[in-house]
């Protein structure tokens, strides 16, 4: 969440150290963001120089693996493979946190199931351990099963892949005192996939306040956005079929894509119909929110969608589904569809911007609904989750 758990554990006093890969404003990226104008980076590194750890966390608070983090990227590029398993940096990164005994910590949080080794170090030094399920847990046979309802638009997992990394969330799960879910859709495939309930604390994310401030929306009607990632996980390919339906029917929409994608994919009749704007810097992406109409996200799994807080921090209705997060309320801040329903996806949205006294109420709804999702309650759920976890581990 653009370094709000160490910023928060710091304000806490409750940060030791933080590792990472690489940031944007420190070390080899932080010299290359100075020296090259933006026209001249490529978007990853665009993306990566946008990633600011804030001002309260010190450097000599951070290890970072820039160089070797860099190299990864350029090993993506060249081999084609987005999700190479043996990158250099996190092994790296997890070498040193026990190699250095973990600074003296006496607790350990992390969010990756690569971090099973650490985690095991780290229960034999007595520490306390929070494990963060960024995602759902079934996201891999959710994706093979998409992946193959439209084969040859992104690369399979193999079943193998998928049950390895499942075994090695169970690990984690098994070992950690606390594993936090940021939705009651993570709490409950963590169930179905064997965590142990009593371990599992519920912790919605939150926006920083300054989403929560003054804003000056001026929506286009009919404007239709998507923000994220462009993919079949994200439901792109329904959003298509939606805006292909509504200008069957002659409903005025124009529908929005702005996040970055694979040429190839959006090439394909599937993905035909909304305009990819591609990666914009996070400063437009406020401005986008502001001149839509409705937000979009039609996504088959997450863990919580940042996203779709955003768009509600700025006054947009969303319509979404139940895989997104908790934040909208249905018929109340927009709708929730079932995943895979293009046309229940069209039916939402045109009823959206053909009603501008729905779109009104909506709008101020989830302006109000975003403000009970704000950093501070955040942090307030977050440190309460962990000082419940430590008190039971002591008793």
């Amino acid at each position: 969440m653009h370094y709000a758990v160490p910023a928060l554990f710091k304000r806490a006093g409750m940060l030791q150290h933080f590792y990472t890969d690489a940031v944007g404003n420190l070390g080899l990226t932080g010299t290359l963001g100075r020296l090259l104008p933006p026209r001249l980076c490529p978007a990853p590194l665009r993306r990566l120089l946008a990633r600011r750890i804030p001002a309260e966390v010190s450097p000599d608070e951070i290890t970072t693996a820039q160089t070797l983090t860099v190299l990864d990227g350029l090993r993506h590029r060249v081999e084609g493979r987005p999700d190479l398993t043996d990158d250099i940096a996190p092994a790296w990164l997890r070498h040193r946190m026990t190699l250095e005994n973990f600074r003296g910590a006496n607790a350990l949080y992390c969010l990756d199931p690569g971090d099973a080794d650490v985690v095991h170090a780290a229960k034999e030094r007595g520490m306390l351990v929070v494990y963060e399920q960024i995602i759902a847990p079934q996201v891999g046979w959710i994706l093979r099963d998409e992946r193959s309802r439209f084969p040859d638009l992104e690369v399979q997992d193999s079943e193998e892949l998928v049950k390895a990394g499942i075994r090695l969330e169970r690990q984690i799960w098994n070992m950690a005192d606390l594993i936090l879910a940021p939705s009651q859709f993570v709490r409950e495939g963590l169930v179905e996939l064997g965590a142990p309930q009593d371990k599992i604390g519920l912790v919605p994310y939150g926006v920083p306040d300054t989403w929560l401030g003054p804003i000056a929306p001026d929506p286009i009607p009919g404007r239709v956005l998507f923000v994220g990632g462009v993919g079949l996980r994200k439901g792109n390919h329904y959003l298509a079929e939606a805006c292909r339906i509504l200008a069957a029917r002659g409903v005025a929409a124009e529908f929005r894509v702005v996040g970055g994608y694979d040429a190839q994919e959006i090439a394909s009749p599937l993905f035909q119909g909304p305009t990819y704007v591609g990666q914009v810097p996070r400063s437009q992406v406020r401005e986008e929110f502001l001149r839509a109409d409705v937000f979009a996200f039609p996504t088959l799994v997450e863990g919580f969608a940042l996203s779709h807080l955003e768009a509600m921090a700025c006054g947009l209705p969303v319509v979404t589904t139940p895989g997104c997060g908790p934040a909208v309320r249905e018929g109340r801040d927009g709708f929730v569809v079932p995943p895979r329903d293009a046309h229940a996806l069209a039916d939402k949205i045109a009823a959206i911007i053909t009603d501008r006294a729905l779109r009104r109420r909506m709008s101020e709804s989830a302006r109000e609904r975003a403000t009970s999702y704000s950093w501070g309650h955040y942090r307030q759920r977050l440190l309460e989750a962990v000082t419940a976890a430590d008190a039971r581990r002591a008793a």
